[in-house]
């Protein structure tokens, strides 16, 4: 692409913007809102360990009442108020965290508001998560029960923790798709604040500069080896699972440190901590039960490596075990009363095809082998965890050896997994296995900026750390500017093309009707952006897709539907215009187009 052109794009890409700053601070305050939330378990903790904890309280207490049938408002002004009375409570340490908070939002400012109007566009958003944000900002209920409204969610029995914070936003705002895009980035950032705590000094109070903030902003995102744009600017909870499972870490950490003050809190504090945010990392996604289990597994080991069988008798694992345990069993009980079968599960046992395993491990390890950052360190970080297991000797022994643990542990839940639940194709193809993995990322993270601490305390080059930091303030502010296109892949035109189109048909169609979708060069996100933007006012007929081995004319000539939309392969039907969506209705034998919806000019090289 020439200059001109380049400046072209960006310019219609600039044209398309529409910040909405009043979305990014409610999506701020709320976030501090978790952060005071959970000061009132640990007063002295980081912002980040606290919002963990505040958002396991908040869940606990939804959850909680949404099993009950109770309107989830209820649980939303309960927290709110404990976050006024912790406010008056604990203002002085709101004094401490507001600098390093202020000049974290200052150096997110540019991609905040650029992402302010972000628009759903990824398969798994129109799956489950864009659905299930509407639902609780529209109805403030969770799905299943006599009365309910149903939900289009092709997952409905996942748990509802991660939408939860969103109704939070959208009880200030209103519904909007960018809510959750503007969280994750914002936990994003309270990592960024971690990072930087932990790779100076401990017990130093100093206030970190704009410059060190930023060298922390980048390492948490375009630094990370598992920042994936894609995960993080989505609805998807995968960065929200990396955040809650690396503050399990360092909360299992903290719990099994001397008991000499070194930890700030009592062990029986940490243990609730841990509880708490481990009730969070379980109420956002089934699978996260195996990363929980790996968390809490490795704390028992290094228990028992420090204090021996009697620190098994410490009354802190009491609520680590027993607080994920409550919203686990509440879940369960819901789902098996009002939502059976609307959820992924073990295969039967005469399936288990062992002799997959090889070519599993085969797959696992190409995709490690293409993806060497985050495996590379996380490799390292587990060796560093052997030695500092053996020998326990300080903080950055402790969290390697449990980010290590964490890391080994999970890759082998992942191989169990898809033996006992995936099974044939997508399990050789090791479905998924670089997204499962970026869920242990920010939790080897951790070690590492302690480690990366020490080595900078020990180079005595000033210009050059200064060069370094003003490097890193450009880059964070210039930075989204620069890499627009890249941020907001969600203005795909064709993309948005599908979705004001299939938008438009509830207006032109009668309700209930059945309605097939023609897109035989595209992947089938159409039928997902379909059941999202009709909310069940029209039913989806049958989709054809490019994975579909049939003529388009001979399909859509046995097709049941009398009404069908052609968002793709016009030639291959023989239709006019070419560059254009169709609506046609069938009368008798014959198709007639109905309406004509202009797409894109530029022809895409490929359909969503």
């Amino acid at each position: 692409m020439n200059t001109a052109a380049l400046l072209t794009s960006y310019k219609e890409l600039f044209a398309t913007q529409s910040a909405q700053p009043g979305l990014v601070a409610a999506s701020a305050l709320v976030v501090l809102g978790g952060v005071v939330l959970g000061s009132g378990v640990l007063r002295r903790a980081d912002p980040a360990t606290s919002f963990g904890v505040g958002m396991g309280l908040y869940v606990l207490l939804l959850t909680g009442l949404g099993v009950l049938g109770l309107d989830l408002r209820w649980g939303l002004a309960a927290a709110a108020l404990a976050v006024i009375a912790q406010v008056v409570r604990n203002r002085s340490q709101l004094g401490l965290w507001m600098p390093a908070l202020g000049l974290t939002l200052l150096a997110m400012a540019p991609l905040l508001l650029i992402l302010s109007d972000h628009r759903g566009s990824e398969w798994d958003e129109f799956s489950h998560w864009l659905h299930a944000f509407r639902y609780l900002a529209q109805n403030h209920t969770l799905p299943g029960g006599l009365g309910k409204p149903p939900t289009e969610s092709c997952c409905a029995a996942y748990p509802y923790a991660w939408p939860m914070v969103g109704m939070a936003v959208m009880s200030l705002t209103g519904y909007s798709e960018a809510v959750p895009v503007l969280l994750n980035t914002l936990i994003l950032g309270l990592f960024a604040i971690l990072l930087v705590s932990l790779a100076r000094e401990e017990g130093n109070t100093d206030r970190p500069s704009f410059g060190t903030v930023c060298v922390g902003l980048l390492a948490a995102t375009a630094l990370s080896p598992t920042f994936v744009h894609k995960l993080a600017f989505s609805a998807y909870a995968d960065v929200v699972t990396s955040f809650l499972v690396a503050i399990l870490v360092l909360t299992a950490e903290r719990m099994t440190a001397p008991a000499d003050g070194e930890s700030g809190h009592p062990r029986l504090h940490w243990g609730i901590a841990f509880g708490l945010v481990g009730a969070a990392v379980l109420a956002v996604k089934p699978g996260n039960a195996g990363l929980f289990a790996c968390a809490l597994g490795g704390g028992v080991l290094l228990i028992l490596r420090r204090r021996g069988w009697r620190g098994l008798m410490g009354i802190e694992l009491l609520p680590a075990i027993l607080l994920p345990l409550s919203v686990s069993l509440m879940w369960r009980w819901h789902v098996e009363h009002f939502l059976p079968g609307q959820e992924m599960g073990i295969i039967p046992f005469a399936k288990w095809d062992l002799a997959l395993i090889p070519r599993i491990l085969k797959g696992m390890a190409d995709v490690a082998s293409q993806k060497g950052g985050h495996f590379g360190l996380g490799l390292v970080i587990t060796l560093l965890g052997m030695v500092g297991f053996a020998r326990c000797r300080d903080r950055l022994d402790r969290l390697a050896a449990l980010a290590g643990m964490l890391f080994l542990g999970y890759n082998l839940f992942l191989l169990t997994t898809y033996v006992v639940v995936f099974g044939g194709q997508d399990a050789v193809k090791v479905m998924s296995f670089w997204r499962y993995n970026t869920h242990t990322g920010l939790a080897v993270m951790l070690p590492t900026a302690v480690l990366a601490g020490r080595i900078l305390r020990r180079i005595r080059m000033p210009r050059v750390k200064g060069a370094l930091s003003a490097l890193a303030i450009v880059l964070a502010l210039v930075g989204p500017v620069a890499g627009l296109p890249l941020i907001r892949f969600d203005l795909d035109a064709m993309k948005q093309h599908y979705r004001e189109v299939l938008r438009q048909l509830p207006a032109q169609i009668p309700p209930g009707t059945a309605v097939a979708i023609v897109d035989p060069q595209g992947t089938g996100l159409a039928g997902r952006f379909a059941s999202y933007e009709w909310e069940g006012r029209l039913e989806i007929g049958a989709i054809l897709s490019a994975f579909v081995r049939t003529s388009p004319s001979e399909w859509l000539r046995t097709a049941e539907p009398d009404w069908a939309i052609v968002l793709s392969g016009q030639e291959m039907l023989h239709l006019s215009p070419a560059n254009a969506s169709l609506l046609m209705h069938r009368a008798g034998t014959e198709w007639t187009v109905i309406d004509i919806f202009p797409a894109p000019a530029k022809r895409p090289e490929r359909y969503p």
